[in-house]
């Protein structure tokens, strides 16, 4: 879905009509900070859409009667695939979608392993959930991406089997665990790297 307004969507993203480079030496593209709010509000139109397809009849009632309230997605999902677009997104999807610490580790893990693979940083993550704790028969999956324009989509994924593969990826690098968070895992692994 757009969010609408692209000159100043656009602008948001690529500083445009004065477009300024990042100074030298690094590469890329500058982002304005405000890309969050940009995405937020991308974010607010694609659930807007999708919640009345997903979501339980408890959460829909509570919505309606509370224009405010923010559904609980996590009635409608078991593994949240959030796009690695950098650490910012990654928090404030967190935030917004009152996602658990363990929820939204799985992708705070592959940016710090892989950087922002654009839409492919989606599937990473779920090799990286299906290699930790396994995927169960049943559970649903929320893949959340960002694109140019700016765009929200989504997929909703029901699995037909378990899975839990062990991706080779994933082998080498530290895990989530209870002695130490994979925020802070994360961290440590990004710093010596």
């Amino acid at each position: 879905m757009e969010g609408g307004g692209k000159l100043t969507l656009f602008s948001s993203l690529l500083n445009f009509p004065n477009h300024q480079p990042p100074p030298p030496p690094t590469p890329g593209v500058f982002l304005r900070k405000n890309v969050v709010a940009v995405a937020g509000r991308a974010l607010k139109a694609n659930i807007t859409s999708l919640g009345p397809k997903v979501l339980p009849w408890g959460e829909l009632l509570k919505a309606a009667r509370d224009k405010s309230y923010v559904p609980d997605f996590k009635k409608a999902f078991e593994h949240f695939l959030l796009h690695t677009g950098g650490r910012g997104v990654i928090d404030e999807l967190e935030s917004s979608l009152g996602l658990t610490s363990e929820l939204a580790a799985p992708s705070k893990e592959t940016l710090a392993r892989f950087g922002n693979t654009s839409a492919a940083s989606t599937w990473y993550i779920l090799a990286n959930i299906e290699h930790r704790r396994g995927v169960k028969k049943g559970d649903r999956v929320w893949q959340l991406g960002f694109g140019g324009g700016f765009k929200c989509n989504s997929a909703c994924w029901k699995a037909r089997a378990s899975q839990s593969d062990k991706h080779a990826c994933w082998e080498e690098y530290p895990g989530n665990t209870d002695a130490e968070p994979a925020t802070a895992k994360a961290a440590t692994i990004a710093a010596a790297h």
